[in-house]
């Protein structure tokens, strides 16, 4: 009988402030020799600032349609509210390769104040 052993599953969380232009931003690298793999990220707006798009991928392409692949979501924040991705399951979720880092963007019109940008990830050898 062979016994399965299974990684320990260590969530982890950080928190950044977007930029306010719409240049790439990395927003997350791993440490080295890891990959990321995301669980969810939520984009919040604190202070009145109108509707805007936030495009979120892996790599360091200029903006998501450069590279549709690496491509996991895009946001679309409310007026004084938040948008959040799809939360994945253990060992489910968008996975970037070794040392990738975790990329967003503003589309369209960039925001005048920086929103907070919640990342809940697990980092994978």
């Amino acid at each position: 009988m062979t016994t399965t052993r299974r990684r320990p599953y260590r969530l982890k969380t950080a928190e950044v402030a977007s930029n306010t232009t719409i240049d790439r931003q990395t927003i997350l690298t791993p440490k080295k020799g890891y990959r990321t793999r995301l669980v969810r990220v939520r984009v919040v707006q604190d202070i009145t600032d109108g509707r805007h798009t936030w495009e979120l991928y892996f790599g360091t392409a200029a903006n998501i349609i450069t590279d549709q692949k690496k491509g996991i979501d895009i946001l679309a924040v409310k007026n004084l509210g938040s948008a959040t991705t799809r939360t994945y399951l253990r060992n489910e979720g968008p996975r970037g390769l070794r040392n990738e880092v975790l990329s967003g963007r503003w589309r369209g019109t960039a925001p005048t104040n920086a929103h907070r940008i919640i990342i809940e990830y697990q980092e994978e050898p």
